[in-house]
């Protein structure tokens, strides 16, 4: 129902005591934000190929933690992304690659704060908690850029609830990297294990994540009755990991529950 005032079309926004600028503005930024162009509020760039930005989120926009959706600017076509932030957050967040020569990046990577991105309205995706098996350890691996689920998975709460321990294994060729979300995973309520493959000034783990696994480094001795794991990578990781986990585990999806989630959307 539209407000008394006149001035609201889908209930009171207290535009009231606006002046007539005012409200021109105001309804103008309501209009965009209806067709999906949401505001930028943030935009932050770690690497020449790496940054995240943050959008204004509308009151009635539902997403889950693990999920993706369309996005595009003016000029450039649609493509996937997956959210970084939690369902209740009051923003919605993306981790992008700038690809050379990308049709979306090259123009995605000039968004400055209060531009506009046009996001789908429609969020879906596999990689969601829901779908797997009871259990209580939770395995979540990545490669680069496909971090960004796990970090939308870490901000919901839910995930606390099903599971008494997360792990998380990000994997990335140089330290600069890690700075997007690494204080984030640190002061986490989660195991985390970073690696840096390509980089003499890292002193931590430089192993692949494979070979971790395969040396029983991390995650030994796992069960999928009671550990369950999501991965997040390019194919070719993803088949290794399915192929060092055997037949054992079973793949889940929004049909069938299962004791291994994996990404098949990731691209970067």
């Amino acid at each position: 129902m539209a407000c008394g005032c006149g001035r609201s079309p889908d209930g009171c926004r207290g535009w009231h005591s606006l002046t007539e600028e005012e409200y021109q503005i105001e309804y103008g930024n309501f209009l965009k934000e209806r067709e999906g162009e949401l505001k930028v509020s943030e935009v932050e760039h770690y690497t020449d190929d790496l940054f995240r930005f943050r959008l204004d989120r509308p009151e009635d926009f539902k997403m889950k933690a693990g999920q993706f959706t369309m996005i595009n600017v003016e000029g450039a076509p649609k493509r996937a992304y997956s959210f970084t932030n939690g369902p209740e957050d009051d923003f919605i967040e993306f981790y992008s690659i700038k690809v050379d020569g990308g049709e979306l990046t090259s123009v995605l990577k000039n968004i400055e704060k209060g531009d506009r991105v046009k996001v789908s309205e429609r969020s879906t995706g596999s990689l969601l908690v829901e779908n797997l098996t009871d259990g209580d350890n939770l395995y979540l691996l990545a490669t680069g850029t496909g971090i960004a689920p796990f970090i939308s998975i870490i901000r919901d709460r839910e995930t606390f609830k099903r599971f008494k321990n997360v792990t998380v294994v990000w994997s990335v060729r140089k330290i600069e990297e890690l700075n997007a979300f690494d204080t984030m995973l640190r002061e986490a309520n989660i195991n985390y294990i970073p690696i840096v493959t390509r980089d003499d000034r890292w002193e931590g783990e430089s192993k692949r994540i494979t070979n971790l696994i395969k040396e029983e480094t991390i995650m030994k001795g796992i069960d999928p009755d009671i550990d369950k794991v999501m991965l997040c990578g390019n194919m070719a990781f993803n088949l290794e990991i399915k192929h060092i986990l055997k037949d054992r585990w079973t793949e889940a999806s929004n049909r069938e529950r299962g004791s291994m989630a994996i990404e098949k959307a990731f691209v970067g």
